[in-house]
C-alpha cells in the first residue's frame, strides 16, 4: 500500500519540484536571472516585395535562468540534497545529486543522479542522466518575460532570509503558493538562490487531504577546491 501510494504521490510532487527548478536563478537578487539582449521588445516594419508587404519580426533573447546559475561555479561543483516525503504510510527518502559537467559561453551541461529509499525495499539507484542549458533563448510570442523569473506562475515572494547552506551563509528568497496535484490542493513553500548551485536551498509541500509532507534541503555543496581540501 505504501508503495502504491509513494509512486503517485511522488511523481506529482518531483513534477512540482521540476517546475520550481525549471526557470530558476534568483528573481529579485542583484544578480538578474534573465534579461533582454538586442532589442527591447518586437520591431516590425514594412518592406516592399512587388505588391506586398512582408512584416519583419525581431525576437526577444533572455539569458535561459539555469545558466546564469551554474555557469557561476567552476566545472565539477556539485550540490546534493534530501527529500523526505512523510504520511500515514510510511516515509520516502529521495537523494539527488547534480553537477556541473562542462561550460562554455554557449551552454553548460549538467548531470544528476537520483537514489530513492523506501521501507523494506532495496535502494533504488538510478543512473546518471545530462541536461544542457543553453546560454539563451527566444522569448515565446506574447509570453511576458517576467513569468521565467518565478518558480511557478502563482508563486507570490514573502522575503528574504539568510541561510546556511554547508557552512555557506547565502540570501534566499522566499516564495509561498497553492498548487494541486490528484488528492487536491497541496501549500509550497520554496527557499531559493541563485548562490547555490540549482537554486533550491529548501522545499517544504503539504498535501491537505492526505497530510503528505514533502521537506527538501541541501545536504552537501562542494567545488573543486573544496573537495581538495577535504570539505573545508
Amino acid at each position: 500500500m505504501f508503495m502504491s501510494w509513494h509512486r503517485s504521490s511522488w511523481l506529482v510532487i518531483c513534477g512540482c519540484a521540476c517546475l520550481g527548478c525549471a526557470y530558476e536563478s534568483n528573481p529579485g537578487n542583484p544578480t538578474p536571472m534573465a534579461s533582454s539582449q538586442g532589442s527591447e521588445g518586437s520591431e516590425s516594419g514594412n518592406k516592399p516585395d512587388g505588391d506586398h508587404n512582408v512584416q519583419r519580426v525581431t525576437a526577444v533573447m533572455l539569458d535561459h535562468p539555469e545558466y546564469a546559475n551554474w555557469s557561476r561555479f567552476p566545472v565539477g561543483t556539485s550540490i546534493t540534497r534530501k527529500r523526505t516525503v512523510t504520511n500515514e504510510f510510511g516515509e520516502v527518502k529521495v537523494t539527488t545529486r547534480m553537477w556541473l559537467e562542462s561550460k562554455s559561453e554557449k551552454e553548460v551541461e549538467v548531470g544528476s543522479q537520483i537514489n530513492v529509499a523506501r521501507p523494506n525495499e532495496p535502494l533504488e539507484e538510478n543512473p546518471d542522466s545530462f541536461t544542457k542549458y543553453p546560454a539563451q533563448f527566444q522569448l515565446p510570442e506574447g509570453m511576458d518575460p517576467n513569468f521565467f523569473l518565478l518558480p511557478t506562475a502563482n508563486a507570490k515572494k514573502a522575503g528574504e532570509e539568510v541561510v546556511v547552506v554547508d557552512g555557506r551563509e547565502v540570501t534566499a528568497e522566499v516564495y509561498e503558493w497553492e498548487d494541486r496535484n490528484e488528492t487536491g490542493p497541496m501549500d509550497v513553500k520554496l527557499w531559493r538562490s541563485i548562490d547555490v548551485p540549482g537554486r533550491i536551498v529548501r522545499q517544504e509541500m503539504i498535501t491537505r487531504s492526505s497530510q503528505t509532507k514533502t521537506i527538501e534541503n541541501v545536504e552537501a555543496f562542494k567545488t573543486p577546491s573544496s573537495e581538495d581540501k577535504g570539505g573545508d
